[in-house]
């Protein structure tokens, strides 16, 4: 089904708008999972990382559950921890204690491991996204809003030299506070001097980015990933499979 104006429909296709965008004045981004990824997965990093840290692949158990549970637990404990190594570390020795295994040697050996198959794999733009946001720039504000360790968001952005693109970053360490929390989106509205109601926020985790940015009164478009479902009845504006169908739209 296709519709056309402010009700523009492309199921099946790539993009679902619902509202209509008039009076926009800015555009904010997430970064990790909407503008760019990790060229690895999380069990694919640790099915790397055990025999580097001469660790036996079945201490963890299953990667692909430990690789889940490592993701739910960095969301849990980032906003406590002050670096990317304090995190990673404490999620792994969390790992080994949940499997019953008490060796802060090892959990350390690990860690290390784990972040430097990091190092080396590295994050990627998603394609076209460079392009997006030079497109959008001057036409509309730009905003960068994203969680996580200060260290790490911040060595993403200069490696993707994504500093240059955005009018005002703000990254959640260095503020005190984390999506979906709507004072973090209010931060960012505020180094751009723009009203929640002209901004549109764009996500792709439906809890973090969605429902936070429609606490702070901005409009959404959920960057839908395969198999995603909603975390709550908040609907996005806009709904699209790719960011870069953004264009389409604005």
């Amino acid at each position: 089904m296709t519709r056309d104006g402010s009700g523009k429909d492309r199921r099946g296709g790539i993009a679902i708008q619902t509202k209509p965008l008039d009076g926009l004045g800015a555009v904010v981004f997430d970064l990790d999972g909407t503008l760019c990824r990790y060229t690895i997965s999380v069990e694919e990093v640790f099915r790397a990382a055990l025999p580097r840290a001469g660790i036996e692949p079945d201490l963890l158990g299953d990667l692909g559950v430990a690789a889940e549970r490592y993701a739910r637990l960095w969301g849990e404990v980032q906003a406590t921890l002050e670096s990317t190594d304090r995190i990673r570390l404490h999620i792994i020795e969390r790992l080994f204690d949940e499997r019953g295994v008490d060796d802060v040697t090892r959990a350390a050996r690990l860690s290390d491991a784990y972040g430097a198959v990091r190092d080396e794999t590295g994050i990627r733009a998603f394609d076209g996204a460079r392009e997006l946001l030079e497109d959008l720039k001057g036409r509309y504000a730009l905003g960068l809003l994203t969680n996580g360790p200060s260290d790490m968001q911040w060595e993403k952005i200069r490696s993707l030299d994504f500093g240059r693109s955005f009018d005002a970053i703000v990254v959640a360490e260095d503020v005190g506070i984390y999506k979906p929390d709507r004072r973090a989106f209010e931060a960012l509205l505020n180094r751009l001097d723009v009203r929640p109601s002209a901004a549109l926020f764009v996500g792709d985790n439906h809890e973090l980015d969605i429902v936070g940015a429609h606490r702070a009164g901005m409009r959404t478009a959920w960057v839908k990933r395969d198999g995603a479902t909603p975390s709550e009845d908040v609907a996005p504006d806009i709904e699209i499979a790719d960011v870069t169908a953004l264009r389409e739209l604005l």
